[in-house]
C-alpha cells in the first residue's frame, strides 16, 4: 500500500494523535466523543472526503468561538520542524485543521487569514486559502504580497502556490485563468527565490497560466531570464516552459535556445510492422540531416495521432531527445511505440500516424494501422 494511500494519511491512529494534541492545549477537550465521532463513517470515504469529515468532528467538540478554536489547532500543531510538510505524508495530519479555516472563516476574514500564516508552517495551505481569495480577492492578495516578501519560505512558497489557476486536486480559480496578471505580480517577486521549493513552484505556476496564456508565459520567462542570467532563473525559466516546449510552441523553444532547424530534414524513415495488432508495437527508424550552414540545437519529439472511439483523432506528444548539429552533420533515432491498454490512454483500431517534430516543427508524417 503506498505511503500516499487515504488509509495510511488518516486512520485511527492520526485521530488519536490529533486528539491527543488538542487535548494538551485544551484540557476540557472530550477526546474519546471526538475520537468516536472522527472515526464513524470514515472507512469509505477518499483522502479529502476524510479530512473533512475530521474537520466536522473537530467542529462538534471545539469551542462554538471560531477565534477561540482556531487559537486551539493553531496551538496544537506543536512546534516548528521548520520542514513546512510540504515532502512526504506527516504534515497531511495538520490538514483537517487547515480545513476547518477554510470551511468555517469566511466570516473571519483577518483571524483566518493570521491562523493561515501560521499553520502553513505545519502544513502547506494552497488548498485553505483559495476560498478567501474568491471571497475576498483584494484583501486576499494583499496579503499574498506580504508573505511573498517574507523572511520564511514556506509563507513565500504559499504565495505563488496558493494562487495558482489550475492546482492540482485544486478547484480551478477562473479569474486568474482569464486574467493572470495579479498572480503575476506576485511571481516577479519570487522567481529568483534562494529555496529552489519556492522557484518550483513559481515554475508551475507560470506553467499553469502558459496552458491559457502561452505568450503571456513566454513573455515573463524571458524577461525573468534577461533580468537575471543565474543558474537558478534558468532552472525556473525552463521548468516553467515544458508544456510550451512539449506542444512545441517555437517562442518557447528559442527562449531555451532551440531556435531554426528549418533546413534540418528526416531522411530513411522506416516503421514495422506496417499493420498492428492492439497490445503490439511498432518500432520505428530515422535519421535527422542537417542542411544548416551553421550548428544548431534541436530538440526532437514525435506525436502519435491515435484513432478515438468516437471516430475522431487524438493527438500527443512524446520526446525522443535532443541534438546538436554540425552542418552537413547526421543523428539517428529510433524508438517502439507500445498498444498495451493502459488507465490512463485506451487505444482503438484504426489508421494512426507518427509525426516527427523538429523545434517544434513538422518534419513528416508517417500512416500505418492498428487493428482489432
Amino acid at each position: 500500500m503506498s505511503d500516499y494511500a487515504k488509509e495510511n494519511i488518516f486512520n485511527a491512529g492520526v485521530i488519536e494523535d490529533l486528539a491527543d494534541r488538542v487535548s494538551s492545549v485544551r484540557d476540557d477537550f472530550d477526546s474519546e466523543a471526538f475520537i468516536r465521532d472522527a472515526l464513524e463513517g470514515l472507512e469509505p470515504l477518499e483522502l479529502k472526503a476524510r479530512s473533512a469529515h475530521i474537520r466536522d468532528a473537530l467542529r462538534a467538540h471545539l469551542p462554538a468561538d471560531f477565534e477561540e478554536a482556531v487559537e486551539v489547532l493553531v496551538a496544537s500543531m506543536g512546534e516548528d520542524d521548520g520542514t513546512g510538510g510540504v515532502e512526504g505524508t506527516r504534515g497531511f495530519r495538520h490538514m483537517p485543521a487547515l480545513d476547518f479555516v477554510a470551511c468555517y472563516g469566511l466570516e473571519h476574514l483577518e483571524v483566518s487569514l493570521d491562523a493561515i500564516a501560521e499553520m502553513t508552517l505545519h502544513f502547506s495551505a494552497e488548498f485553505a486559502i483559495r476560498p478567501f481569495i474568491r471571497e475576498y480577492p483584494d484583501e486576499t492578495l494583499a496579503r499574498l504580497a506580504t508573505w511573498a516578501r517574507d523572511d520564511d519560505w514556506r509563507r513565500r512558497r504559499l504565495a505563488s502556490e496558493g494562487t495558482r489557476p489550475r492546482l492540482p486536486w485544486g478547484k480551478q480559480i477562473k479569474p486568474f485563468i482569464k486574467n493572470p496578471s495579479p498572480t503575476i505580480e506576485l511571481l516577479d517577486l519570487l522567481y529568483d527565490d534562494p529555496m529552489l521549493v519556492v522557484r518550483r513552484s513559481v515554475a508551475n505556476h507560470l506553467n499553469d497560466i502558459s496552458r491559457d496564456h502561452p505568450d503571456v508565459a513566454v513573455e515573463v520567462a524571458r524577461r525573468w531570464a534577461e533580468e537575471n542570467g543565474s543558474d537558478e532563473v534558468a532552472w525556473t525559466v525552463k521548468h516553467a516552459m515544458r508544456t510550451l516546449i512539449k506542444k512545441g510552441d517555437a517562442d518557447a523553444l528559442e527562449l531555451l535556445g532551440f531556435g531554426g532547424g528549418e533546413c534540418v530534414e528526416v531522411e530513411d524513415f522506416s516503421l514495422e510492422p506496417a499493420e498492428v495488432a492492439l497490445g503490439g508495437s511498432v518500432t520505428f527508424a530515422f535519421e535527422l540531416v542537417s542542411g544548416e550552414e551553421e550548428e544548431v540545437a534541436l530538440v526532437v519529439d514525435y506525436a502519435l495521432h491515435r484513432a478515438l472511439k468516437n471516430g475522431g483523432v487524438g493527438r500527443k506528444v512524446f520526446k525522443l531527445g535532443k541534438v546538436t548539429l554540425a552542418p552537413s552533420a547526421r543523428a539517428s533515432f529510433e524508438k517502439t511505440q507500445r498498444f498495451a491498454q493502459l488507465s490512463t490512454r485506451t487505444y482503438y483500431a484504426g489508421e494512426h500516424k507518427i509525426e516527427i517534430l523538429i523545434n517544434g516543427r513538422c518534419a513528416g508524417i508517417w500512416c500505418f494501422d492498428v487493428t482489432e
